[in-house]
């Protein structure tokens, strides 16, 4: 099954350089925390709340949704860019820790500052 990290990556190339860079620096300043994160489904409140981000892999297609106006017309906002952002380092962190066997993210469920 793909993950909606791994679809995100492509999306993010997509993304307008300045989209690119204010997310990257909303991640980088810790603005995005991930309300739910499974490989299905992402969601995030970025920003302090500013807007919520939900990602799903719906048929191996990832579907992106955010609250701010760039996002509602459908664009991979700054919002946008920072949780996926968010997403591929927590994947990144979660793989680097499991040593050969496949074991529980211990953050799952929890509401974390990524």
């Amino acid at each position: 099954m793909t993950s909606v990290p791994e679809l995100v990556e492509v999306e993010l190339e997509r993304a307008c350089e300045a989209a690119r860079a204010r997310g990257a620096e909303l991640e980088r300043a810790g603005a995005v925390q991930l309300v739910r994160y499974a490989p299905s489904v992402v969601t995030a409140e970025v920003d302090d709340h500013a807007a919520h981000v939900e990602f799903a892999v719906v048929d191996g297609v990832l579907t992106c949704f955010c609250t701010c106006r760039d996002g509602r017309a459908g664009e991979f906002c700054a919002h946008c860019v920072a949780t996926a952002l968010a997403a591929c380092r927590r994947r990144v962190r979660w793989s680097a820790g499991r040593d050969g066997a496949r074991r529980a993210d211990p953050d799952a469920g929890h509401a974390q500052r990524a």
